[in-house]
């Protein structure tokens, strides 16, 4: 949805956001070093497999499990972070404030507890509430409006006309094949196909290639996007006041985000 930040801006503000708080957590002696950005893992956007697996290759690799490399480079990368030197004692209060869960904030000083850090006052919400005042968000210029529709969307679009023809269509195929599902994301979403150290099994991969078949013959992603679309536009429609606000909001934070420069590391 347009009310959205791209990747991109969203990088803008996380990165601005990661500024302040640097800023204003050295004012409290501490030094902070923002953890490295996350290698891609899965789905390469929010659209990119919310109707399901698409990529032949991959299925015939994994079935509907994530790129093997791409897994083990997170993997790694969430091991290195979790290898990092424990930041001070009192950090999680200057970076969250006296808010944050209790068995947080019982690990640091007296003084913290209070709010009070290197003889100072905690900002209310700690550094990130700063940050968050400064930028105008709290939600890095993600909308809950925005959320709350996109999330809406997809359930009711299932229960379109079009929509649930073109799943009996599909699961018909699947019968034909030998596999026994109702609608696509349950296959997508079957238990027994849970990543496992023992690997992707055949007959994941084999119903994974029976599921892309059959929705290619049907082209089931094209005729439920065009539906959930439809139903976007009406939403967007019933809350335009409120969504071009939103806009306005993330069009203030971006400003403001442009304007915040990182410091050398």
């Amino acid at each position: 949805m347009r009310y959205q930040p791209t990747p991109e801006q969203a990088r803008t503000i996380r990165q601005a956001r990661e500024t302040l708080i640097e800023q204003c957590a050295r004012r409290y002696g501490i030094t902070l070093t923002p953890d490295p950005e996350l290698p891609p893992l899965g789905p390469k956007n929010q659209m990119d497999w919310r109707y399901g697996i698409h990529e032949r290759d991959l299925t015939e690799r994994r079935g509907y499990q994530v790129d093997d490399k791409q897994q083990a480079r997170y993997d790694a990368a969430l091991q290195a972070q979790a290898n990092r030197p424990r930041p001070p004692r009192d950090t999680p209060v200057v970076v969250g404030g006296t808010k944050i869960p209790p068995e947080a904030l019982a690990t640091t000083s007296s003084d913290a507890q209070e709010g009070i850090v290197a003889g100072k006052p905690v900002p209310d919400g700690g550094c990130s509430g700063e940050a968050n005042r400064a930028l105008g968000t709290s939600t890095q210029g993600f909308a809950p409006l925005v959320d709350r529709l996109m999330n809406a969307s997809y359930p009711q679009s299932m229960k379109e006309p079009d929509v649930k023809n073109v799943f009996a269509h599909w699961s018909t195929c699947m019968r034909t094949r030998g596999f026994s599902y109702s609608a696509p994301m349950d296959a997508n979403d079957d238990p027994a196909f849970r990543a496992s150290p023992s690997g992707v099994s055949r007959h994941e991969i084999n119903t994974a290639l029976a599921d892309l078949d059959c929705r290619t013959t049907y082209r089931v992603a094209e005729i439920w996007h065009a539906a959930e679309t439809r139903l976007q536009e009406q939403a967007v429609a019933r809350n335009a006041s409120a969504l071009a606000a939103a806009r306005r909001d993330l069009d203030h934070t971006l400003a403001a985000a442009r304007t915040i420069k990182a410091p050398p590391h």
